[in-house]
């Protein structure tokens, strides 16, 4: 049995019930936020929900609960699954309505999972992902691609193209072909021995971890607008996700970056970040 925090009841998945008029549902009206457990904790949950409350806000969704009773409800679900190590995802929809999208007059659904969400086989960890540039453009001013909302069609829709070609991510960029993440993470470069930080991506608490720690470990770390060719350019490419935690990207639409597996620098800052997952989960 699988139980999920709805709206302050922890109901089994299988007798959980969203109006078929929820907003969320009718346009993909809504924002969510994934969290990781680590020893019972949430991880940097504090980053992760300020993310959360901004998106909301950023759509006009007043959050229903505090950040400390979505910590509870968090902290609820976690034990009632029994987890201590996993993914978490607090999810807030629009709200059931009328079939047409006036907003208004409209109460907030909280919704909060706990299950396992692992993207990558953990074979691939030390070796590397190959990618692809995914066809479907991303536009920074438009809120569904800025922030996690319910509409992620594009995320969908950019994973099924790289599955059809043979990879397991894809990466995004804007019409004026600046890279701009990934369907699972945040994505860095390794240029001169610096850990360089694609501009222009959406904020995600892991990603922002990673670069303290590669800053803490004595690294360069700079954001800088990057390009196809820069990334093909470089030493080493990875991504950082609160799903994925850091893996290489070691070759991009049939190019390979550098070496044939992920580099040293890659290796490091996943062992340094799981390092520091465990020092906070104490």
């Amino acid at each position: 049995m699988s139980l999920l925090w709805l709206n302050g009841t922890l109901t089994d998945k299988a007798d959980a019930r969203i109006s078929p008029f929820d907003h969320g549902l009718l346009y993909g009206d809504g924002v969510w936020e994934p969290l990781r457990l680590f020893g019972g904790k949430p991880f940097h949950a504090q980053h992760h929900l300020k993310i959360l409350f901004t998106a909301a806000e950023a759509v006009g969704i007043e959050v229903p609960l505090s950040q400390s009773e979505l910590l509870s409800a968090i902290d609820a679900t976690a034990k009632a699954n029994g987890r201590t190590e996993g993914y978490v995802r607090v999810i807030v929809t629009r709200g059931p309505g009328t079939i047409g999208p006036d907003p208004r007059k409209i109460e907030p659904q909280v919704i909060v999972v706990a299950e396992e969400y692992q993207p990558f086989p953990q074979e691939l960890y030390g070796h590397g992902l190959h990618a692809i540039v995914s066809p479907f453009a991303l536009d920074p001013e438009n809120p569904a691609h800025r922030f996690r909302t319910l509409s992620q069609l594009h995320v969908v829709q950019a994973k099924r193209y790289a599955l059809q070609n043979g990879c397991l991510e894809a990466l995004f960029q804007s019409r004026g072909g600046k890279i701009a993440g990934t369907t699972e993470g945040f994505l860095f470069a390794v240029k001169d021995g610096a850990v360089v930080v694609a501009g222009s991506q959406p904020e995600d608490a892991t990603g922002f971890a990673v670069a303290t720690v590669a800053a803490d470990a004595g690294l360069v770390v700079a954001e800088y607008v990057l390009k196809l060719d820069d990334l093909l350019a470089a030493e080493e490419v990875f991504i950082a996700g609160t799903a994925c935690g850091v893996i290489g990207i070691i070759r991009i639409d049939k190019t390979g970056i550098a070496g044939k597996a992920e580099g040293p620098i890659t290796r490091a800052l996943r062992e340094r970040y799981q390092q520091l997952t465990r020092d906070e989960s104490r």
